[in-house]
């Protein structure tokens, strides 16, 4: 568990972050983040969530195993076929009071369904 903990370390930094700073961003009180660091506690799931979430672009994979994330361009075969986007134009407005789901079709087209009570 040490490893994570010095891989947040390192990670903090970069960032340019003190552990107040790093409480304070990550909405959480600065003895649970000192006690995480110190090693009193471990890092709970939330603590990792709330990184996540404050730093989109942190590897978690890197910063929970020490190992980064595979490259999956390398995994496909250089036949894969590009996602074709299209836009629906016209959208139909549902006005009911229901909960309703709307179903996206490849082709462009959709289907609306209301719940029923």
């Amino acid at each position: 568990m040490q490893e994570v903990v010095d891989r947040i370390e390192s990670w903090m930094k970069i960032k340019g972050l003190s552990v107040p700073e790093l409480a304070r961003e990550l909405n959480m009180n600065r003895s649970t983040v000192v006690h995480m660091l110190g090693g009193r506690n471990k890092p709970s799931l939330q603590f990792v969530m709330n990184l996540a979430e404050f730093d989109p672009e942190l590897n978690l994979r890197y910063l929970l195993t020490g190992k980064s994330s595979p490259n999956l361009n390398t995994t496909q075969s250089s036949s894969s076929v590009e996602p074709v986007v299209k836009v629906i134009e016209k959208i139909k407005k549902v006005e009911t009071e229901k909960n309703t789901m709307i179903v996206l079709n490849s082709d462009g087209t959709y289907k609306s369904f209301v719940e029923r009570q």
